[in-house]
């Protein structure tokens, strides 16, 4: 068997693993992009498993490593690479023409998180997201394929959108860790202190904190929203179902602000097959 086929398949199976969500619905997708996208996605994956299951000059040595695979996949040996994810990266790189900038730039958003850090404002955190979030939409965006470079901007939203969403799902796990991914002027406008968030008894303090978050992720949905138009035909079924999986999340938050202290809000089968038969709906109609 053809080697780059096989580490596809190793790819996808690191994917699967992961238990998540982006496995299934870009399983919706033609077999090429399908495995350019989990190309991409088991070396986010990668430097996910740097960053949040090690600590120190471990988790930076194990981030410069996941950078190696990039340096190697855009490098001219990428086919002898020893590392499936390198030489399906590699791969893909080439097939869908992807840039590097996303890459370098995603790497220097993880180092940002292998030490504890303060984010004074909004703007901080955005920047935090483009890094971490953003960068994946403009490199997904160049293998979904488009018929407007506008899809390219609205990429980064979703990207943002996403990411929102995972900071106030994670937000219980991510003060474990010592993170904080919530700015500071937010805390204060809405009459809460670090002390107060970490005890985990929340009072209306925290409801304001949460209701400013929320509409502001819900703002980039909003721009998002208008990017599955833009996608080639073939793939807004699967970004469909992306988008609609984290709408529900950050939805089933809004109902219920206060369950992300307590445990982690996830979606049940039947509604992410409600979910799927919305984007086909979707899909048929644009």
């Amino acid at each position: 068997m053809d080697a780059v086929k096989v580490a596809y398949g190793q790819c996808g199976a690191i994917v699967r693993r992961a238990g998540s969500s982006f496995y299934w619905g870009m399983r919706l997708l033609p077999p090429p992009k399908r495995a350019a996208v989990y190309a991409v996605y088991a070396w986010c994956r990668v430097c996910d498993d740097a960053v949040d299951e090690a600590e120190g000059a471990d988790a930076a040595q194990r981030l410069e490593a996941a950078a190696d695979l990039v340096r190697v996949a855009f490098g001219a040996h990428w086919r002898e690479a020893d590392h499936p994810v390198a030489q399906a990266l590699g791969d893909a790189v080439r097939r869908f023409c992807l840039p590097a900038e996303p890459f370098w730039e995603l790497v220097e958003g993880m180092r940002m998180d292998l030490v504890p850090a303060v984010y004074a404002t909004f703007a901080d955190v955005r920047r935090y997201c483009e890094k971490v979030a953003g960068t994946v939409g403009r490199i997904l965006v160049e293998i979904f394929g488009y018929r407007d470079p506008d899809a390219r901007r609205l990429a980064v939203d979703m990207g943002i959108a996403l990411q929102l969403t995972n900071i106030l799902r994670d937000l219980r796990e991510d003060m474990a860790r010592g993170r904080l991914y919530l700015p500071q002027e937010d805390l204060a406008a809405a009459g809460l202190d670090l002390q107060d968030l970490a005890s985990r008894h929340p009072g209306p303090a925290f409801d304001r904190l949460m209701a400013l978050e929320l509409s502001r992720a819900q703002a980039y949905y909003a721009r998002a929203a208008r990017l599955l138009g833009l996608l080639a035909e073939d793939a807004r079924l699967a970004a469909g179902m992306l988008y609609g999986v984290y709408y529900a999340i950050w939805s089933q938050i809004r109902a219920h602000p206060r369950q992300v202290l307590t445990r982690r809000v996830g979606l049940s089968l039947p509604r992410r097959m409600g979910i799927l038969g919305r984007a086909v709906w979707q899909a048929i109609r644009s």
